[in-house]
């Protein structure tokens, strides 16, 4: 495949890992959820809000790299909807990669606990509020089930190109 064709080696880094750290957090946070509360517990806490935080500042990075050299153009030959379907989809994941940090931010903010990042504390925006304490965390779980619609929505788009024949649109971002 030409590289005009390809996403940049950067733009394909920055996806795997993204993915890998989402894949991570979803872990994390359906198995922290059933975990009664101590210092296990506290500890899952604060490593999803370190990779969510992660996510978010790797989101930023990955809107730079995106801005500065645009992605390659998809196919002449691709439907309409097709072409509209992966371009709003690509905007989801934008949106909900930079919100979901948010949300879990807020909801963390409005909570006795301080969030640690890199051992640095973040500021605290709140007093512990249990009421916008839940209602931000429905926020960010109702974000997390988002994402995984647009993540399925992604596979099942990747995975329909990958196994027609003649279509090189998967291997944009898996040159391998």
């Amino acid at each position: 495949m030409s590289d005009a064709l390809a996403y940049t080696r950067t733009a394909i880094v920055l996806h795997w890992l993204t993915v890998l750290l989402v894949c991570a957090l979803f872990g994390l946070g359906w198995y922290m959820g059933d975990l009664p509360k101590g210092p296990w517990r506290g500890e899952m806490i604060a490593l999803h809000k370190s990779l969510g935080i992660t996510v978010f500042l790797l989101t930023l990075g990955r809107g730079y790299w995106r801005l500065r050299y645009p992605p390659p153009a998809l196919p002449a030959a691709l439907p309409v909807w097709q072409s509209r379907l992966a371009q709003g989809v690509q905007r989801l994941f934008y949106v909900l990669l930079l919100a979901q940090p948010l949300l879990g931010y807020l909801s963390s903010s409005f909570t006795p606990y301080k969030t640690r990042y890199l051992g640095l504390q973040l500021p605290v925006w709140a007093a512990p509020d249990p009421v916008f304490n839940e209602f931000f965390t429905e926020l960010h779980e109702a974000g997390a089930s988002a994402l995984l619609l647009v993540i399925a929505l992604h596979v099942a788009g990747a995975a329909s190109h990958g196994l027609r024949q003649g279509d090189n649109l998967v291997r944009r971002m898996w040159r391998w």
